[in-house]
């Protein structure tokens, strides 16, 4: 697994590079971008860690940066540095995964400890994104069909009444549920409902939009 690595997005090059090497002296592993574009165009999102984002960059620019990061499927922790946001940019941050705000001068201990709890934080949101990447690659691989017998299936609906509702037989109906215990990497339908219990919401959505 790769590194977890400290984001730096700053203009200044003068405090990036101080607030890089105070962070590498705390055996940090730190790279370094002028503009949020230029890290967007980089970043690989394999690599976990966190963000710090200045002010300097415009802290709107940073939200919107984590807010494009987030549409293409996850944006790690990000810290917000320096100057005197409005309330509503804080707000907005916060619901794109900022974990905290310091002004300038940082209290270097502090600063640096969040920045830990910011990258511990990644490593178990990570674990749990993984996982439901995993789960969703499931999902997808089952035909319209097999979705559409899962759904019935967690409603509690017996094979020989999905066979009715369908109108299909039971036999076809077995053929299925089969299929989908093989594609969903389970042994049996309660072993399903655990796994997939939080996604049920986007399965009746894919249902819906085959009905």
């Amino acid at each position: 697994m790769n590194e977890s690595t400290v984001f730096l997005i700053e203009e200044s090059f003068a405090d990036g590079e101080s607030v890089s090497r105070f962070l590498q002296s705390y055996d940090l592993r730190v790279e370094r971008f002028d503009h949020p574009s230029q890290f967007y165009e980089s970043h690989d999102p394999g690599t976990p860690g966190c963000l710090v984002l200045d002010l300097n960059v415009s802290l709107v620019a940073g939200i919107t940066l984590a807010e494009q990061i987030s549409q293409q499927g996850y944006c790690p922790p990000y810290i917000i540095v320096g100057g005197e946001p409005r309330t509503c940019d804080l707000a907005r941050a916060m619901r794109s995964g900022a974990r905290d705000f310091f002004e300038k001068p940082l209290d270097v201990s502090l600063f640096v400890e969040r920045v830990r709890e910011a990258i511990a934080h990644d490593e178990q949101q990570r674990r749990q994104w993984e996982a439901d990447q995993s789960i969703q690659k499931r999902i997808d691989s089952l035909s319209p069909r097999e979705r559409q017998i899962l759904t019935l299936v967690m409603d509690g609906r017996l094979s020989k009444q999905i066979a009715s509702k369908l109108d299909i037989s039971i036999k076809t109906v077995e053929a299925h549920r089969a299929n989908i215990l093989r594609k969903m990497h389970v042994d049996s339908f309660i072993q399903v409902v655990c796994l997939i219990a939080n996604k049920r919401e986007l399965l009746d959505t894919q249902v819906r939009s085959v009905a």
